[in-house]
């Protein structure tokens, strides 16, 4: 099996300020169904986590390297992360498809990227 970083992709930033408590609670129980079901059949490597916002973006401009605190540059949100064992890019794909991220955002995207194996 080989590792896979799941990416969860333009969500809505702000929605836990603005959701209702019953409504975190459904969510956060979708996710935790959601992981325990990639743990029991052996895919769960790091649930990860939701990432807040703001953040820094580094870039190097000869021997300088510029800061951009606004993350102007930054296209698509990335609210979180997730890393599954999977057999091959198909099945990690397939188990992507389960993620909670998917039902709960519908301009939402999974990216998911092979992490690299050395050897």
């Amino acid at each position: 099996m080989a590792d896979f970083l799941l990416l969860y992709e333009g969500g809505d930033s702000k929605w836990m300020e603005t959701a209702k408590p019953e409504e975190v609670q459904a969510v956060m129980q979708s996710w935790g169904d959601w992981f325990k079901r990639l743990e029991a059949s052996g895919n769960l490597r790091n649930p990860g986590a939701a990432l807040a916002p703001g953040g820094a973006l580094l870039t190097t401009k000869g021997s300088d390297i510029q800061t951009d605190t606004t993350m102007s540059e930054v296209k698509e949100l990335v609210g979180g992360f997730s890393v599954i064992a999977a057999d091959s890019l198909e099945q990690a794909t397939e188990l992507a498809k389960g993620s909670p991220f998917l039902n709960n955002n519908p301009t939402g995207r999974v990216h998911v990227r092979p992490v690299h194996q050395p050897g």
